[in-house]
This record gives C-alpha cells, structure tokens and sequence, in this order.
C-alpha cells in the first residue's frame, strides 16, 4: 500500500531545516515573532546552522502558527491574502464528498476562486485521475527563491493528500500511484518527500498526486465535520510522518485549542465540546501534552494584540475586539507577557525598532 512511510527504521519523516528557513525569514520581516514560534514548538534558533532538521509535523505547526501570527493563511506569500479560518472554509465543503473525485473536484475549484486563477485541475489519463497544480503563473510574492517555492508546493501536495485522507483513509492511501514534482532530482535537501511510499516522478512539468480511478470514484461514506478541520489534517500529517511532537507525546489537542482560540472561540467549555469531550478531559489532554488552557489562550491572545498593534490599531482598539473588560485590563495582560506596555511596543513599531 503505497502511503506515506517511516525513515531510516521507524524514524520520523523530517524536514532540513533550511529549506524552511525563507518562510521564517519572511514571517519576522512581515512582523512576526518568530523566536516565540520557535520556542512554543521546543525548537532552538540555532537549528538553521550547518545541517538542523525538524520533524515534519514540526514544519507544519510551525507554518500554522507564523499563518496566524500574519492573519494570512498564504504567509504573505501570494498577493492575494487569505484569511485566517479560509482552508477550514474549504474544507468544510467536502461534507457532502461522496468519493475522492468528489473532493478533489471541489478543492481545486474552491482553491481556485479564492486565489484568483485555473491554478489547480483534476485531470483522467486512462486508469488515474489526478489532481494537477501549475503554479507557473500564480501571483507570489516571493520570486527570487524558486528553490524554496518548490519545497512549498511540494509540503501542499502533503496536506492535500491527507485532506483525501481525511475524506477516506483506505481509498486515499491504497490508491494513491504517483507524486510528481517540479525539481529535476532528488537531493540530500528534500529529506521531506520520503513522506512518499508512492514513486516520484522528479522534473515534471507540474505537480501531480495521481490517484488509481477505480480508488478515486468508488463510494465512500462523507466525513464528519470534526474530521474537516484544519487541525485535524495537521495531526493526521504528524501521524502519517511518524513524527511525535518534540516532547515526545502528540499535540493534536493543543493544536485545535489554539486554533478554536485564534478563530474567537475563547471559552474552554465550548472548545471541549467542539472537540467532542469534556472540559475536564481536554484539561487531562493538554496537560499530557505539556501545555495548559491557559498558556495557550495567552500565546494566541498575545499574538493576536501584536498583529493588530502592527496594523497600527489603537490599544482601546485592540482591548475591545480581544473581549478584555477595559483597555486597562488589557495593559496589564500584554506588560505581564511582554514586560512593556502596548504603548511602548507600539512606540517601538513607529521608531523601527521591532
């Protein structure tokens, strides 16, 4: 069965680490803290020196929260933003999927209209149906590092996969035949595509996840709403990558609070219930996970005060729509986090100094 794979006798599947370095680089020049994402994911800086490398499931947690941080789900990378809540948007529409051509058909034309272009297909050749990207013409931002938008697409190609995975985990990963890819062959660098069981086909002129049809268009039973979350893929690539969280335990709840969290959602006993069990239980699940309600309303609500402060909001402002009681309230929270007031952060904006 051609799914994803562990590495090197049950290692999890990594990422070097510097193929992820432009996407931190931009996020701190676009405002984002990335020290505090690095620190929140147990990763230190110094991993973009000489040879470093991050788990999978890592890299994308990491692209989630610096996603959050920009109120971008594109990481200012195309000129179109998307914003924050967008994918699980998308995703939602698979409810009603009857078969992964379904999906398939609704993801690229969803991906489609919010980005502005025919950048996503789903073609039949014979036997396979594929879902095709061709980002030749795709407004990016970034057009100088092509070596670090072919990682990209190629970790797009991941998520997607485990969408289907999500829509049908047997037709999914039993149909799957081939991945193929732009780079013309497969380097030391690309640790990330041993995600693949499947065969790659390297210098392609676009990527493709091909899909066996008869896989493709049998029937298979809608997937449950909590099943179409962002989150949810997120967990399902750190456990098809074999990658435990850097604690050694998953973090698949506290990736969903802090999303709940960042989508307004700030009531734990409304989280619990979304998640399908109980506030005592979801308190047992992230204290397993090394983490606590708490922290983690913290760390969005702190993330959230600086992007707003960055788009030069005032701190009345920026109290009122993060539901603190007055702006005096919300001085203290933000001092006790950062050890100087919003004013002074937001003086710091205006000198240059952030």
């Amino acid at each position: 069965m051609p799914g994803p794979q562990l590495t090197d006798a049950g290692a999890p599947v990594r990422v070097r680490a510097r193929e992820a370095k432009p996407m931190f680089d931009l996020a701190a020049a676009r405002g984002a803290d990335t020290g505090a994402i690095l620190r929140q994911l147990h990763l230190d800086a110094a991993i973009f020196e000489n040879d470093g490398v991050m788990a999978l499931g890592d890299y994308f947690r990491a692209q989630d929260a610096i996603a959050a941080a920009l109120q971008d789900e594109t990481m200012r990378m195309s000129a179109r933003q998307l914003l924050p809540g967008t994918t699980d948007f998308v995703l939602a529409q698979l409810v009603g999927a009857g078969s992964l051509a379904d999906a398939m058909k609704t993801l690229a034309q969803s991906f489609n209209l919010l980005h502005g272009g025919e950048f996503n297909a789903v073609r039949r050749r014979g036997d396979v149906i594929a879902f095709v990207i061709d980002d030749r013409r795709f407004p990016y931002t970034m057009q100088d590092n092509p070596a670090f938008l072919r990682f990209s697409l190629e970790c797009v190609q991941i998520f997607l996969h485990c969408v289907l995975v999500a829509v049908s985990r047997p037709h999914a990963n039993a149909g799957l035949r081939r991945v193929s890819v732009t780079r013309e062959r497969r380097s030391a660098e690309a640790l990330h595509l041993d995600f693949w069981g499947a065969p790659v086909r390297f210098g392609a002129p676009v990527y493709a996840l091909d899909y066996s049809y008869d896989a493709a268009t049998a029937a298979v039973t809608p997937p449950g709403a909590l099943a179409l979350k962002a989150s949810a893929v997120l967990a399902e690539i750190t456990a098809a990558a074999g990658a435990a969280h850097s604690a050694g335990q998953g973090a698949e709840t506290a990736d969903f609070v802090r999303r709940a969290l960042a989508r307004g959602v700030i009531d734990q006993t409304r989280i619990a219930a979304l998640a399908g069990v109980s506030a005592a239980t979801l308190r047992r699940k992230l204290e397993a996970e090394g983490t606590s309600f708490r922290d983690l309303r913290q760390m969005v609500l702190n993330e959230a005060a600086k992007a707003l402060l960055l788009r030069r909001k005032g701190v009345a402002e920026v109290a009122d729509e993060l539901g603190f009681s007055d702006f005096r309230a919300f001085n203290r929270a933000f001092k006790a986090w950062n050890g100087e007031t919003p004013k002074a952060f937001a003086e710091r904006l205006k000198s240059g100094a952030v």
